[in-house]
């Protein structure tokens, strides 16, 4: 294959960074080559100046056929955040994606990169006594499904994980009444309750038990869990008379480093899976 390449530790690799003199030594942002009669770009640097949801780098690249040395900047200004539920789960916020074997992908991230916190689960009804779990956080950043290139992070900014989103607290219920539980809190994320903590879950309004033969008696559902701080577990919902409070949602750490160097590590709230 065509190409530049330099040895290391004894594997030839595509280098990372060209250096050339025109009066004193910079960097080249963009290096062609030209292979088979057609030139193709060999190193590229993009920079990231627009907020992003659901990133997948490879994708906004232009799905690179060839192997490749990426230089990815986000400024500092960027927040690339997650929506929507996959899998139970937010979205991750940032995949790398799956990049042609031999290239070599670095992320310099000044901005703001966060998983969405999980979602508040609902607290028991007259028709359901127990509280519904409390969603799922999303991941920060992962590589994506391929592993055959080399993917460094320099991170200054932060990089966070979504919390887990609280369970509903269960219904306070008999045949004759009964009060609905409480619902739990989102968990913290970028599209969850707060970038850094979750929402406190709520108790149910009260409700009224008719007492045959007696006054009437205030029931109380059972209050919602808690949602988390940016990659830990949701809290369960409380239980009432009747109905159990949901589970509370899990967390998902900030990166999964399967492939990935983290040459500078910064702020990364939620931890390393």
């Amino acid at each position: 294959m065509a190409g530049l390449y330099v040895k290391q530790d004894g594997v030839w690799k595509l280098p990372r960074s060209i250096w050339v003199k025109s009066g004193t030594w910079r960097v080249c942002n963009n290096v062609y080559i030209k292979e088979n009669g057609s030139w193709r770009e060999m190193i590229k640097s993009v920079t990231l100046s627009t907020n992003q949801t659901n990133f997948n780098l490879y994708n906004y690249v232009g799905q690179p056929s060839q192997p490749i040395s990426l230089i990815f900047n986000i400024d500092s200004n960027v927040t690339i955040s997650s929506s929507g539920i996959t899998s139970g789960y937010r979205t991750t916020a940032f995949t790398v994606g799956n990049f042609k074997a031999g290239s070599t992908v670095i992320i310099n991230n000044n901005g703001y990169i966060a998983g969405g916190g999980g979602a508040r689960g609902s607290g028991g009804t007259s028709g359901r006594r127990d509280g519904t779990a409390g969603g799922n956080g999303g991941y920060g950043l992962v590589k994506g499904s391929s592993n055959n290139f080399d993917c460094t992070i320099v991170n200054t900014g932060t990089i966070a994980g979504g919390g887990g989103g609280g369970g509903g607290g269960g219904a306070n219920m008999q045949s004759n009444g009964g009060a609905n539980g409480g619902y739990g809190g989102q968990g913290a994320g970028i599209t969850g309750y707060s970038k850094t903590q979750g929402e406190v879950g709520q108790p149910a309004p009260s409700g009224t038990l008719l007492v045959i033969g007696g006054p009437d008696g205030v029931i109380y559902g059972g209050k919602g869990g808690n949602g988390a701080s940016n990659g830990e577990n949701g809290t369960a919902g409380s239980k009432a008379g009747y109905g159990n409070g949901g589970a509370g949602g899990k967390g998902r750490p900030a990166i999964v480093q399967s492939g990935i160097e983290i040459a500078v590590s910064g702020n990364i709230d939620g931890g390393i899976g």
